[in-house]
């Protein structure tokens, strides 16, 4: 493998998403017998980190444009990638209108060893204790998106677990019925950071996907 450079990652920033079976306080691998995903050692095959997040179509749009973009980026410096596929674990939910994109980080690098898990903090930029976050618990997250290709040969985008902020977090025993899933709040900018929440000023009613020139909080 050569060594990837900085270029072949686009730092990605989603903002105030709701979470879907995160997997983040050790790591998980997906048993096929028992078709169910469990926690494991780091060393197994297929461990590793995950979050999943939902999008609204015209968000997803936005931003499957903006990692084709990268990709093709990344492509014309590396003649051996194919032409563009997918966006890995992308996945469209037409009844719901709504496109949900997973990131993950896996628990051992090439090379054999252990990865560093992901940064996960709280709303004022200091570590979460507990990480075993359910899904529902709300926040921000940083991905770098990387052009992979997968098992059969197929090049697309695969999105790495960097950084979750979690600002509302939901754990097992709360009472989940105090908490709805609210669609069309997530924004997602392009090469930007995390900043401890503020006042907010007035936003546009639905999220927004922005380009890295006009990525701001």
């Amino acid at each position: 493998n050569e060594m990837a450079t900085n270029t072949d990652f686009l730092k990605v920033l989603v903002k105030d998403t709701t979470f879907h079976w995160p997997r983040l306080d050790q790591p998980y691998r997906y048993n096929s017998q028992e078709k169910r995903t469990e926690a494991c050692a780091p060393n197994v095959t297929g461990a590793g980190y995950s979050i999943a997040f939902d999008v609204t179509m015209a968000e997803a749009k936005e931003l499957h444009k903006l990692l084709k973009t990268h990709y093709n980026e990344t492509r014309a410096r590396n003649s051996k990638l194919p032409e563009f596929s997918t966006v890995f674990g992308m996945k469209k939910d037409e009844e719901a209108g709504t496109v949900r994109f997973t990131a993950k980080k896996r628990a051992v690098s090439n090379s054999g060893e252990l990865n560093k898990p992901p940064v996960v903090i709280d709303g004022q930029k200091k570590p979460l204790a507990e990480k075993n976050i359910w899904s529902g618990s709300t926040g921000n997250l940083r991905l770098l998106a990387f052009a992979a290709t997968d098992p059969d040969g197929k090049g697309g985008i695969s999105l790495l677990l960097d950084t979750v902020q979690v600002v509302n977090a939901t754990y097992g025993g709360d009472n989940l019925d105090d908490f709805e899933e609210v669609a069309g709040g997530t924004t997602i900018t392009a090469d930007d950071d995390f900043d401890a929440p503020q006042a907010k000023t007035a936003a546009p009613a639905a999220a927004t996907v922005q380009a890295p020139a006009d990525a701001e909080f």
